[in-house]
């Protein structure tokens, strides 16, 4: 069933009165419901199939579009081999990231390495590949980089869009229509020009305080539409109708990431520069990814400072399952499926275990999975990883060995219980060794739970970071679409990049002592706080998710973790053809939440496109292959357009066109 509807927008942080409220803060919906439509908007059922394009033929279209890919140009990348980015050492990777959270498919080009040249620029049928080259680069030469093929994307329908960079080369400047002077600085206000689509609605900028060095461009033949004292900050040349190029003076790159005001400049230029945008449809200012770390460790039964009975399936179903139902909560549980047996030496099937403890505490393993096995068939618990033992690979070498080491002694210290990283002897982990024990948590996760974890967190928060020995290279390389180390450390994962995500996913820690002082997380719309306790915190405080729960500002919603690695994880692209047509594929394993659950996405639209439909009274709506919606153009036009994509695995088409 397919409703439209207005409902708030995505929000950029800029300011709305009435007349862009219409504009900016409305938004067209696109949804499935489950029983007979109701209102005046309400249109008809429709039945939802999946859609392969593979063979779609391109054709051309009375709307035409960019193709819905970035390229983003860096002068270097700190990994030579191009798949590890960090915010310690690359630049760029505020920018990354914020594509990657804002669903935008980009692919990189390093000047260090690469030159820039038609071959990459063009398609082999002769049509640009990228719909938007965002420029990253401020090198004091491009001499041998061939800037010049720029030229010819631009005149080919490919914008252009530079941040931070002095554009030193005549290619540039003529694209953009600017040219470098000098470097200032100035604690005047932004000052907002001439109204256009990018600065629509926005705040006027105080710089009081900021005394950094900024750089300097006259304008030759764009038009400045910000600007501070007599310098531009932001300007743009039409190069024709649907390219455009635009120069943003942001001081530093990372205040794209944690700057609203820059932020949302960056996404308006994205939406200008490609004429569209699609972004999931979520605000995860107050969403978090609640995860309970050590189901299944050894230590609870005898390290004296982590001693507490593992919980039961009674407790779990009481204080896990019912608060998580009573709340609409989905919870992580980070699960270990090695037990390190001291006795025998070796590493055994948790769930086995049952005996009482050095302390006189009955452990019974079994009765946990009983537990989690409830929780997972209840929707509110995820089985995820959190490496195959908790506890260092090699347990024999000195100090060692571990296994008969006093446990008030040596056997307690806290190194030997970390998993990727070799604290307790002054080194990382080898690589070979991780990839061994993140495949077995895998395989033993999938054999015990008959789930697939996508996400891994390193026990102790410790993890080893030169790139040969980088766990979240690692965890890539076994297949996990998400890694995190701690509170401030999470990165995406997938076959071809390791994303640090630092400035759009957040996180924080919480145990059953503790206030949870919600009020004080870093809240950020483009990604939400991974908040971390422990298993033991409710066998030591029973209705700890309650209290969690009391504690929790207005409006806060858990997210799940397979959904959200899902969406971070679903690949967009425009296809030609005489309608418009945007594919959505969900990639195994990283999608799999999505072969049973919807999920939903806005299409925000630039002003020259939304011009273009208003040649059509009606359009058609529609998803595979069911028949379209007739909808007024005027409903369409209301920003953004909320789609909805039904379950099923592979690729799903969404198309819309002119109503015949």
């Amino acid at each position: 069933m397919i409703v439209l509807a207005t409902m708030l927008a995505y929000d950029i942080q800029f300011a709305c009165d009435g007349h862009h409220l219409t504009k900016l803060v409305k938004r067209t919906t696109v949804a499935r419901l489950f029983s007979a439509a109701r209102g005046p908007l309400a249109i008809l059922i429709l039945l939802f199939g999946a859609w392969p394009v593979s063979g779609m033929q391109q054709a051309s279209s009375q709307w035409p579009l960019k193709p819905y890919r970035v390229l983003l140009v860096v002068d270097k990348w700190e990994d030579t081999t191009s798949q590890l980015i960090t915010s310690e050492q690359d630049s760029f990777q505020p920018v990354a990231a914020l594509l990657k959270a804002w669903s935008v498919p980009f692919e990189i080009l390093r000047l260090d390495q690469q030159i820039l040249g038609n071959s990459r620029l063009f398609e082999r049928t002769g049509t640009v590949r990228y719909g938007t080259v965002l420029w990253l680069a401020d090198s004091s030469s491009y001499a041998t980089k061939n800037v010049a093929a720029l030229e010819e994307a631009a005149k080919g329908g490919t914008s252009v869009l530079v941040l931070a960079s002095r554009c030193l080369d005549p290619a540039l400047e003529r694209i953009l229509g600017l040219g470098f002077k000098e470097p200032y600085s100035s604690t005047s206000p932004l000052e907002i020009g001439a109204a256009h689509f990018i600065t629509e609605g926005l705040h006027q900028r105080t710089s009081s305080g900021e005394f950094d060095s900024r750089l300097s461009l006259e304008s030759r033949t764009s038009q400045v539409l910000i600007s501070q004292q007599k310098y531009p900050v932001l300007a743009v040349r039409q190069v024709d109708e649907n390219t455009s190029a635009i120069w943003m003076g942001v001081p530093h790159l990372k205040d794209v990431i944690g700057s609203s005001y820059w932020r949302g400049l960056l996404f308006r230029s994205l939406v200008w520069s490609l004429g569209y945008l699609v972004t999931p449809d979520a605000d995860y200012s107050h969403q978090f990814v609640l995860a309970l770390d050590d189901w299944g460790t050894a230590d609870k039964g005898f390290l004296s400072y982590w001693r507490y009975p593992t919980l039961s399936e009674a407790v779990v179903r009481e204080h896990l399952i019912e608060p998580l139902a009573k709340h609409r909560a989905v919870m992580a549980a980070n699960v270990v499926t090695g037990y390190v047996d001291r006795s025998m030496k070796r590493i055994l099937v948790p769930w086995t275990q049952k005996f009482t403890d050095r302390y006189g505490v009955l452990q019974d393993y079994g009765s946990t999975k009983r537990g989690l096995l409830a929780a997972v068939a209840a929707g509110v618990v995820e089985i995820e990883s959190h490496g195959w033992t908790h506890m260092q690979p090699d347990l024999d070498s000195p100090p060692g060995p571990w296994w008969n080491a006093d446990l008030d002694g040596e056997g307690s210290t806290i190194g030997w219980y970390e998993e990727f990283l070799d604290r307790r002897r002054g080194g990382e982990a080898p690589a070979l060794t991780q990839l061994f024990h993140l495949k077995r948590s895998l395989e033993y996760l999938s054999e015990d739970f008959g789930s697939r974890a996508l996400s891994i967190r390193a026990g102790g928060a410790a993890w080893s970071r030169s790139y040969s020995n980088h766990t979240g290279r690692i965890a890539a390389q076994a297949g996990f679409g998400l890694f995190e180390a701690g509170t401030e450390f999470n990165f995406y994962l997938d076959r071809d990049m390791v994303l640090d995500m630092a400035g759009a996913i957040t996180g924080a820690s919480h145990g059953h002592e503790q206030s949870l002082n919600a009020q004080n997380w870093p809240a950020h719309p483009d990604g939400p706080i991974m908040v971390t306790a422990h298993d033991r915190d409710i066998a030591l405080q029973p209705d700890f998710l309650d209290r969690l729960f009391e504690q929790l500002p207005p409006a806060y919603e858990t997210l799940s973790m397979n959904q959200y690695i899902a969406v971070l994880h679903t690949e967009i692209e425009s296809t030609a053809g005489n309608d418009w047509r945007l594919a959505f594929h969900f990639e195994e394993p990283y999608c799999d939440y999505f072969k049973k659950h919807s999920s939903s996405w806005k299409l925000w639209l630039a002003g020259g496109f939304q011009q273009q439909l208003k040649s059509a009274p009606f359009l058609d709506v529609s998803v595979d292959e069911a028949t379209g919606v007739r909808v007024q153009t005027s409903e369409v036009l209301r920003q953004p357009l909320r789609i909805e994509i039904p379950s099923g695995a592979g690729t799903h088409i969404w198309k819309l066109s002119a109503a015949k």
